[in-house]
């Protein structure tokens, strides 16, 4: 009844309201057609006008931090004083023996009643305030029944278990029908506590983690269509806090069912939270969401890595790699569910990166030698590429140090080994293959950035160090200088003449580049330091070399200018 008398009531004003702008729009148009023109008056001395300028309320101002700190952080610090006045109180009770154990019980669940009564009554009128006198109340509650178990035996740890459950899954409903962070974090910390309190030092590793995962999937419940950023960042830490400390001494007694599907279930639940929350928020609210994520992902990964460790040393890096392609499906899931805007897309592009670090992990921990240095260029082109495709600008410059990491990674292998044929080996092979990575990188993105030239710049210096390297390896002192100058004569003329041929400047650049070193070299250098016939060979090979290149240059000469 009362809510149709109040529609009744809406649509009466609503009529009432049109019906007064109608005769407010036919007066204004009576009064024009019946106004004479006037003259205009004659021109005042304008007086000065003193203007006073408008309050501005305080969260308004530039100090809204002060009012927060009063309405909101200053209750807070209150009830927590409060809490700890009382808990001083009884201790000093209890030391003096005021009062018997039955008694300090009963006081202490009687003593939350008006605490949970008037918190519950100024929810409307001191929102501020409510949800920690609520939180107060309940704690109080815990406490004491918790006391009665700890101290004076009253009930069983059975009864104790079930007591705390039902006062935490009670604050809960409350927490959600409040839509309250505050107490939902009251009822969390008693949540997470039960188990921890009334362990009996046995390794009942199934028990806990059902009980906590249960608990994992009534927030992921709760928390829908709510904006609360703390709390999942704080629940998240608790589980794996706990995880950590079980596993710690008593993870290579147990058996790896539970301890993984724990790990799998919370990665699993809040990557589906945050990520819906990105689906159904504003970008700038999402600072924590992205950090919640981060370490969902982290945390996930580190636990993980430590169970199969354990239980699945050798399968170690193909189990961690599936934990990568879970978080990218539910990355791509949420990217096709959600309209996305330049705001959303660099969010996505952020989140995109965050799977990188642990990429480069995986290859390190799955391979070794040049085989290792041939994975990690290999990743750092495919990054490439894939960041090109998607236009994930954010991913592209991520892989810059992926690539600076991987192209001088072979250094660490820099030896001769038995039986080693001199370009015909896997260090080579790694050298080469860098650098055509290095091209294809270039053509595959110049169109979408500029900084695709920085490829094109290191293919050849990185070609010509690995040659180098071969030739400082694989062949005897006194011929290295020669086979230095040979080097780069013979890729300075290849480079010319593709660059001629193909009208490709750069190319013409390099060549041009090398044939520079090469004369610097031979008369600063090898004009003094080679044998005789080393000389002979070094300057009849760049004399040979030098007049095809000036005849190239005038053949082409229209081209070049």
């Amino acid at each position: 009844m009362e809510e149709k008398e109040s529609k009744d009531i809406l649509s009466r004003i609503q009529a009432m309201e049109r019906e007064l702008s109608f005769l407010k729009e036919r007066v204004l148009s009576q009064t024009k057609t019946e106004t004479p023109k006037q003259q205009t008056p004659p021109v005042s001395k304008p007086t000065p006008v003193h203007t006073h300028q408008a309050e501005v309320t305080l969260g308004e101002g530039p100090n809204w931090f002060v009012q927060w700190i009063g309405e909101n952080l200053f209750v807070k610090l209150g009830v927590f004083s409060l809490l700890l006045a009382t808990i001083w109180f009884f201790y000093l009770a209890i030391e003096e023996y005021w009062i018997n154990e039955s008694v300090r019980i009963w006081i202490g669940l009687i003593s939350a009643i008006p605490i949970l009564i008037y918190g519950f009554r100024v929810r409307h009128s001191r929102p501020y305030l409510s949800p920690s006198l609520l939180g107060l109340g309940i704690a109080i509650l815990f406490s004491a029944y918790y006391s009665g178990y700890l101290w004076y035996d009253l009930y069983s740890t059975e009864t104790c278990f079930v007591g705390l459950l039902i006062l935490s899954l009670t604050t809960v409903a409350t927490a959600h029908a409040e839509k309250s962070e505050v107490l939902f974090g009251f009822a969390s910390l008693g949540a997470f506590s039960v188990p921890l309190l009334l362990s009996t030092g046995q390794n009942s590793y199934p028990f806990l983690f059902t009980y906590l995962l249960l608990w994992n999937l009534l927030f992921f419940w709760v928390r829908k269509d709510k904006d609360w950023k703390v709390i999942p960042l704080l629940l998240l830490c608790a589980n794996h806090l706990i995880f950590a400390g079980w596993a710690n001494d008593k993870l290579e007694e147990s058996k790896p069912f539970f301890p993984i599907l724990f790990q799998l279930g919370v990665f699993v639940l809040f990557l589906l939270r945050e990520f819906q929350t990105l689906e159904s928020k504003k970008s700038k609210d999402l600072v924590l969401n992205l950090v919640t994520i981060g370490f969902t992902l982290g945390l996930g990964f580190l636990q993980s890595y430590w169970a199969f460790s354990i239980f699945y040393p050798i399968a170690k890096p193909f189990l961690l790699t599936l934990i990568l392609i879970l978080f990218y499906g539910l990355y791509e899931r949420s990217i096709r569910r959600t309209a996305l805007n330049l705001e959303k897309k660099k969010l996505y592009d952020l989140i995109g990166l965050f799977g990188l670090p642990f990429i480069v992990s995986l290859i390190v921990i799955g391979t070794t030698g040049k085989f290792l240095a041939f994975s990690l260029i290999s990743f750092a082109f495919l990054v490439t590429v894939a960041s090109t495709y998607s236009k994930q600008l954010y991913m592209y410059f991520a892989a810059f140090p992926v690539w600076f990491f991987a192209l001088f990674y072979i250094f660490a292998f820099t030896y001769r080994s038995q039986n080693e044929i001199p370009f015909l080996n896997g260090r080579f092979l790694v050298f080469a293959t860098g650098s055509a990575y290095l091209v294809l990188s270039y053509l595959y993105s110049r169109k979408f950035s500029d900084l695709s030239k920085l490829f094109l710049y290191a293919a050849y210096p990185y070609w010509l160090l690995g040659t180098f390297v071969e030739i400082y390896l694989g062949f005897p002192e006194e011929k290295q200088l020669f086979l230095y100058t040979l080097s780069l004569i013979l890729y300075g003329f290849i480079a010319l003449s593709v660059g001629f041929g193909k009208k490709i400047q750069s190319l013409r650049y390099v060549g041009f580049g090398s044939l520079a070193l090469v004369i610097i070299k031979f008369y600063l250098y090898d004009f003094w330091n080679l044998s005789l016939g080393y000389r002979i060979s070094a300057g009849l090979f760049l004399g040979i070399t030098l007049i095809v290149t000036g005849t190239l240059y005038n053949h082409f000469k229209k081209e070049t200018k």
